[in-house]
C-alpha cells in the first residue's frame, strides 16, 4: 500500500471512529463537556477526535466506551452490521502494544477481537484497567501475560483468560509476540 493511501485510509479510520464517538454521545444526550468531564479526557481532545482529527488510543476508547456505556469495538464497527474494509487503518496504540480492530459480534455476550502486538522490552507492560474478561491465545511467540500477581506463560497455540479490571501485563520472551485478543463483555445496547 502505498503513502499515499495508507495515509487516506488512516484518515477515514479516524472520521469513523470520530463519527461514532459523535452519535454515541447524542445517543446518552451527554455534551461534550460532560463528556470530558466524567472520562477524565480533556474537551479539546474529545473535539479533535470527534471531527477526525484526532488520534485515538485503545486507552481512550476504552475510557469513553465505558462512561457511553458500550464496547470500544463499537466505535469502530456498526453493531452486526457488514465489516467495514479496514485495510490500512492504524492500529489502536495501547500501554506499549498495538491492536488492530478486527470484528464486533454481538450474542449473548459481546466480543470485540484485535490482533494484538506484544514488542519485546525490557520491563512487563502494563495496562489500565478497564472492564470485560480478555480472552488472549499466541499466534507466535511466547509471553507472559495476566494478572500482574500471577502472569500465564502463553506458547503458540495456548490461551488465558483474566478480567480485564485487574492489573494485568504483557512480557514478550525472547522477541516481539503476535496474538488474538478477545475482549469479552456483557452485551448491551445502546
Amino acid at each position: 500500500m502505498s503513502k499515499d493511501a495508507k495515509s487516506t485510509a488512516q484518515d477515514s479510520f479516524a472520521r469513523h471512529v470520530g463519527q461514532r464517538i459523535r452519535y454515541f454521545r447524542g445517543l446518552q444526550d451527554i455534551s461534550l463537556s460532560e463528556l470530558s468531564r466524567r472520562s477524565g479526557i480533556a474537551k479539546g481532545t474529545l473535539s479533535k477526535l470527534e471531527s477526525g482529527s484526532g488520534n485515538p488510543t485503545i486507552v481512550t476508547l476504552g475510557a469513553l466506551a465505558g462512561i457511553l456505556n458500550i464496547t470500544p469495538g463499537d466505535f469502530m464497527e456498526p453493531r452486526n452490521g457488514a465489516p467495514r474494509d479496514q485495510s490500512g487503518w492504524k492500529k489502536l496504540a495501547g500501554p506499549g502494544i498495538t491492536m488492530l480492530f478486527l470484528h464486533k459480534i454481538v450474542a449473548a455476550k459481546s466480543w470485540d477481537i484485535y490482533e494484538t502486538n506484544i514488542p519485546q522490552t525490557d520491563a512487563p507492560i502494563y495496562s489500565a484497567t478497564h472492564g470485560g474478561i480478555e480472552h488472549l491465545i499466541m499466534i507466535e511467540g511466547v509471553a507472559d501475560v495476566g494478572p500482574v500477581d500471577a502472569p500465564t506463560r502463553l506458547n503458540p497455540g495456548e490461551r488465558v483468560a483474566f478480567p480485564g479490571d485487574k492489573p494485568h501485563l504483557y512480557f514478550a520472551i525472547g522477541g516481539p509476540c503476535t496474538a488474538l485478543l478477545m475482549m469479552e463483555h456483557p452485551a448491551k445496547r445502546a
